[in-house]
């Protein structure tokens, strides 16, 4: 026989115990892009990271919690090379720390949001200082972590050292060369920023970069979609 209604089952992982609070999980459902089994695997997820729901989430221990979209059937974001955009981004009230609203509101526009809610987020993302309007060096400084990102993949692939000064100044480099083509045919009206209109013919256009080391290639999306 199944279990009463009201009655919350014990989920047991990795020899932590915990009770799975049904009425939570269907809030989370309702107020999200998931379904029930991906919003219970996501309640999982996050409770498993944080100390069984007692602390919300540093920005290592969210970064852990990317890593293990795949295994709940959802989009990998492990590779994204703005997890620490992504934290800002969902971390709403601004305390540092990601809690389980903020982490399953946030994670059901990466994972299913809209075309258009997840061009928003790459449009924020972007716009480091939050102003409205994307810099060629906020362009420069995503694109660079793009690069720096690609690199460190095809570092583990291969099992080749990267020395960090040269991937940073390599980066660095190619990241402005990148930029400035962009910005020279997305800033429509010259006015030295880019819109949201100017950046989303740029988002749709599903940019990536292509890194590579050693004959070995990696390519790196550089917007959420």
């Amino acid at each position: 026989m199944g279990n009463k209604q009201g009655k919350s089952p014990t989920n047991t992982k990795g020899g932590k115990k915990y009770k799975i609070d049904n009425d939570v999980v269907k809030q989370l459902q309702e107020s999200t892009n998931f379904d029930k089994v991906e919003a219970k695997k996501l309640y999982e997820v996050f409770y498993d990271l944080s100390n069984g729901g007692k602390e919300p989430l540093n920005r290592d221990r969210f970064k852990e919690g990317l890593t293990k979209l795949e295994s709940c059937g959802l989009k990998n974001l492990d590779n994204s090379p703005f997890g620490d955009r992504l934290f800002d981004l969902l971390d709403t009230n601004k305390d540092n720390t990601v809690d389980l609203q903020e982490f399953i509101s946030g994670l059901s526009i990466l994972c299913k949001g809209t075309a258009e809610e997840k061009l928003e987020l790459s449009f924020k993302a972007y716009d480091i200082d939050g102003n409205g309007y994307i810099t060629k060096s906020e362009l420069s400084q995503m694109f660079q972590q793009a690069w720096i990102s690609g690199f460190k993949a095809l570092s583990y692939q291969t099992n080749e050292e990267v020395n960090k000064d040269d991937l940073n100044n390599f980066s660095e480099e190619m990241a402005q060369i990148f930029a400035d083509g962009a910005f020279s045919s997305l800033d429509v009206n010259g006015d030295g920023k880019l819109s949201f209109n100017e950046f989303k013919q740029f988002a749709m256009s599903h940019p990536k970069i292509t890194a590579t080391l050693n004959g070995s290639k990696r390519d790196v999306p550089i917007t959420f979609d």
